[in-house]
């Protein structure tokens, strides 16, 4: 037990020892980074990572937003108005007119379904 003890001493030590290596940029040379990541759909109704929720989030507008320094201060975005149904869990949101996407097709409510 006492010599397994020294070994995984001794090993950890050297590890220590190991300089670090850093990769060094060639002078003139761009370096271009990209992260792969978790996205597995790029449609909002499917999207349940943390990526494609921020990919969704800086592409479409949400029915309503809320004010970071005030949480409570909730407002519409693409909702105009909402009602919420008398057993509190039914919501029922009207769609502000003349909203469209990129492509000009108009948003209608089975889009945000």
């Amino acid at each position: 037990m006492m010599r397994k003890t020294l070994y995984a001493a001794l090993s950890a030590l050297l590890m220590l020892l190991v300089p670090v290596v850093h990769a060094a940029t060639p002078k003139d040379t761009v370096v271009i980074a990209g992260a792969i990541d978790d996205i597995i759909t790029l449609d909002p109704a499917e999207i349940f990572e943390f990526s494609g929720a921020e990919y969704a989030g800086n592409t479409y507008d949400r029915l309503i937003g809320y004010d970071p320094e005030d949480v409570s201060n909730i407002f519409g975005v693409v909702a105009e108005s909402w009602e919420v149904g008398d057993d509190g869990k039914t919501y029922t949101f009207k769609i502000r007119p003349g909203i469209t996407f990129a492509s000009g097709n108009p948003l209608t409510a089975e889009d945000v379904e």
